[in-house]
């Protein structure tokens, strides 16, 4: 059994990047990228390469970028048996970034994750129940989050992912109580129609979400638990080389501290250490991540 089940997307990242500043409406000269990407995918490799017990639940196409991403999951010592392997194209998502690694916008194709239903997920009932966390991304179709927090939902992490899926979330606290959600300044903004996050994280809890992590960006994150709000500074960082996968390991290390123990302050520094890890990286997942340095990275931002 696993101690973390990961739901949701896993696909190839294709990352345009300006190398200066990015200029829209013709063609800019820069770099392009292909590497394993996918918010489940991110966090459920980086928490393997934290030593987590993690198996990825995901809909991954037999073609060649299934094959990609498959091989460095695996890699990163993640449990892939649980996914459901389709004859279809693997997920696809493409970003243009600036030449500060900022991004300037994205597609993203994840048809192949409307083949994923709760019928594909409920043979894995004992796998789930036996997990101590269990993180869904909105990439997931509503009807699979709705069987997830119906039947998990004092364990279960929704990502939101982005500003159009997280309307997800909020359909999944018409039904259901949630133990915890991922959303940044944008996706909680969108949800709440208010940029007052204090009101925001409110008006989220009166729904039924039970605690919030509120990812900022360079300013750390928010940590709300309907008994007030606390500021999680963001670790120091030398410079961003690719904003791409930041929020994904900040949620990695988030699941890591809850599950080492910490409380909810503790382990969200964890996440912030873990995503200026892969701010400084080039690749969608933290180069190098492992438990000690993540440890002593956060006992270093604590003294």
């Amino acid at each position: 059994m696993f101690d973390v089940i990961v739901i949701g997307g896993a696909n190839i990242d294709i990352k345009a990047r300006a190398d200066g500043k990015y200029v829209a409406g013709t063609s800019n000269p820069g770099s392009v990228s292909f590497t394993p990407g996918g918010v489940a995918r991110n966090i459920a490799h980086n928490l393997g390469s934290l030593g987590v017990n993690v198996a990825l639940i995901s809909a991954i196409g037999n073609d060649a970028a299934g094959k990609i991403a498959v091989a460095a999951t695996s890699a990163a010592g993640v449990d892939l048996s649980l996914c459901l392997r389709e004859d279809a194209a693997t997920g696809s998502y493409v970003a243009v970034l600036d030449g500060k690694g900022e991004l300037v916008s994205a597609v993203n194709d994840m048809r192949i994750l409307e083949n994923l239903k709760p019928e594909n997920v409920k043979p894995h009932r004992a796998a789930l129940e036996a997990a101590k966390f269990i993180v869904a991304d909105c990439n997931a179709r509503p009807d699979l989050l709705d069987y997830l927090a119906l039947n998990f939902s004092e364990k279960l992490i929704i990502e939101p992912v982005s500003v159009s899926k997280a309307q997800k979330l909020l359909t999944l606290l018409d039904r259901h109580e949630v133990f915890l959600a991922t959303p940044n300044r944008d996706q909680i903004e969108a949800m709440t129609d208010t940029d007052d996050l204090d009101q925001a994280c409110q008006n989220l809890h009166e729904r039924g979400l039970q605690n919030l992590v509120v990812h900022l960006g360079s300013e750390g994150a928010i940590l709300s638990s309907g008994k007030g709000m606390k500021n999680i500074d963001a670790a120091g960082q030398a410079q961003v080389r690719d904003v791409t996968g930041a929020g994904d390991a900040a949620v990695a290390g988030l699941v890591y501290g809850l599950l080492k123990g910490y409380d909810l302050s503790k382990a969200a520094q964890f996440g912030q250490v873990a995503a200026s890890l892969v701010l400084n990286s080039s690749a969608s997942t933290a180069e190098g991540l492992a438990e000690t340095a993540l440890q002593n990275s956060v006992n270093t931002c604590n003294e």
